[in-house]
């Protein structure tokens, strides 16, 4: 949770009319799971402060637990979770907001800033219902609202200058004199947020054979005390960069003195171990390192990508790439490191499906996790929570994890059939909905479709999965392995191939769920689902029985 903010007026007092009042002149809420709209808000929080406005940021759940819900101008940065649900720092807040009294925010000026991935079909949906609310309750937007894809460090830049530029001429809220905020007990809609643990891992086992192109290990972790989760639920690790990442950055800084992050001095050998997202770079990042070296003809080519606005261009360049490759190809030296410090974002969790069932396996918790290792550019390039797992493994060192909840990505509460399409690692919950379901003998039919590259070597689980055939935990399986033939064979594809049947499942009450790549592999299996929900090849009908099947919870999806 992040500690709220306020910035001091020129005698350095704090605000303080009563507790329920705010005194600055800009507040901002933010809601954010991964840490990106965090990460913005502070942004805006800065830039606010330059532009000489009294400012303060919290999270919208904090506003809540504080009682502070009077502004005189409101900026809401958020992102969606979970297919269109709240970040988990928001939810309490959400939940209340939709039951305020009629008209309480009348004339209150607000805009709102979300962000999101439009590869998701929930694009923005949490900034969305937060701006249609505050609306109906009688708030005055300030600004249109500014809708970001994953590019928000460019797109959201001139909205963010012409917001902070207009806001003070919105004349600050003063509700009227009967303002009730309504029933605002902060323990009535849970805003405790999930504990993080210690927790270390007990096992570790490779489940691709040797010929595969891939490194596939199952962990099991062991959580210190008290540890509730459900089968569908994610695992959120705290990492470390590779020790082996600080070290090509100190080659290529090798007389760097300490740098300075959030307002301290702390030497570079911390800030790039423990402190900094040095793996993925963001647009951001991109567009001021381009910008600041120009002479570079890597720096231009990638700022002309920025500038036309090719994603696809953009994410073609960048792949492969970590940040310090693209320090190296800028040719950024040692006197604009604090340069890049700021840049850069915090250091990212890393979230991986659970696979595993509590009522089996208590307070052990399973991951079935795709290790990263690679060459490029004559450097070694591993993956951040991949690697922080490895090292875990081996040394006994102690983790940190959270749980993050699944809200619609869970079983049935009846026995209805369950169709689960989950590819490589995508496997992981289905891994865990299996064990629950053999362990409580539940009546519920189930289908797995499953794929990878080989069967010889990237069957995962190839045992359990026979096990559960043998004793009719699994019903059906179907798998597709796409270099055992010359034609490439998907799990879209195993699906079309067994339409017919699978339409009467679903025509019976099936649950459908899909986990793995958002990319391709969902978007393929989603039209193939279309395409076998369409009567007589009218995909618009089909389009609009997948839809229906979502709303009422019996499509979900849990891709990355």
């Amino acid at each position: 949770m992040t500690i709220m903010q306020t910035s001091h007026d020129s005698t350095g007092a704090l605000p303080m009319d009563n507790a329920l009042v705010s005194g600055a002149d800009l507040t901002i809420l933010y809601g954010s799971q991964t840490g990106n709209a965090e990460f913005l808000a502070h942004q805006i929080f800065e830039k606010a402060e330059t532009a000489g406005l009294l400012a303060e940021i919290q999270t919208l759940n904090e506003a809540l637990d504080n009682h502070q819900l009077i502004w005189k101008r409101l900026l809401i940065v958020t992102s969606t979770h979970d297919n269109g649900h709240m970040p988990d720092n928001s939810n309490a807040f959400w939940q209340w907001l939709q039951q305020a009294p009629e008209n309480v925010y009348e004339g209150l000026p607000y805009a709102v800033l979300t962000i999101g991935d439009t590869m998701y079909e929930d694009f923005c949906k949490a900034g969305q219902d937060l701006d249609q609310r505050f609306a109906e309750l009688g708030a005055i937007p300030i600004a249109t609202r500014l809708e970001c894809d994953v590019d928000f460090d460019m797109t959201s830049t001139r909205w963010i200058k012409e917001f902070l530029a207009s806001a003070p001429d919105a004349g600050p809220w003063q509700p009227a004199r009967s303002f009730t905020p309504g029933h605002a007990d902060p323990e009535a809609y849970g805003t405790e947020a999930e504990p993080v643990c210690n927790a270390v891992v007990t096992a570790a086992r490779q489940l691709t054979g040797a010929g595969s192109s891939k490194r596939v290990i199952h962990y099991e972790l062991r959580v210190d005390g008290a540890f509730a989760y459900k089968c569908g639920d994610s695992l959120d690790i705290f990492p470390a960069n590779p020790e082996t990442l600080v070290s090509q950055w100190l080659e290529h800084f090798p007389a760097a003195e300490p740098v300075s992050l959030d307002g301290r001095m702390r030497s570079l050998t911390e800030v790039l171990r423990n402190h900094l997202e040095l793996r993925l770079p963001h647009l951001g990042l991109i567009k001021a390192l381009a910008g600041h070296c120009a002479e570079s003809t890597s720096a231009r080519e990638a700022m002309a990508l920025l500038e036309s606005g090719n994603r696809q261009g953009m994410d073609t360049w960048l792949w492969g790439r970590d940040v310090l490759d693209v320090v190296k190809e800028f040719g950024v030296g040692a006197q604009d490191l604090q340069l890049v410090i700021d840049t850069l974002r915090p250091l990212q969790r890393r979230s991986y499906s659970i696979a595993s069932s509590p009522r089996r396996d208590g307070n052990l918790v399973h991951l079935t996790v795709s290790s990263v290792s690679y060459e490029r550019a004559g450097r070694s390039h591993v993956g951040v929570g991949t690697n922080f797992l490895e090292r875990a493994a081996a040394t006994g060192e102690n983790l940190r994890i959270q749980r993050i909840a699944a809200h619609e990505f869970q079983l049935p509460m009846d026995d209805a059939p369950i169709i689960m399409i989950g590819p490589g690692v995508g496997v992981a919950p289905f891994i865990g909905f299996l064990h629950d379901i053999e362990e409580v003998k539940a009546p519920n039919k189930t289908w797995l479709f499953f794929g990878d590259r080989h069967r010889t070597d990237d069957w995962l689980y190839e045992e359990q999965m026979r096990l559960w055939q043998e004793n009719g935990t699994l019903n059906e399986l179907d798998l597709a392995f796409s270099r055992d033939q010359a034609d490439k064979h998907y799990v879209q594809d195993e699906l079309l191939s067994r339409g017919e049947e699978l339409l009467a499942w679903i025509n019976t009450g099936a649950h459908i769920y899909v986990c793995g790549d958002k990319n391709r592999m969902a978007r393929d299996v989603e039209s193939a689902l279309i395409d076998i929900l369409s009567p007589d090849g009218q995909r618009e009908l089909g389009t609009a029985r997948l839809e229906e099947l979502r709303a009422r919870g019996r499509y979900t999806k849990d891709v990355y």
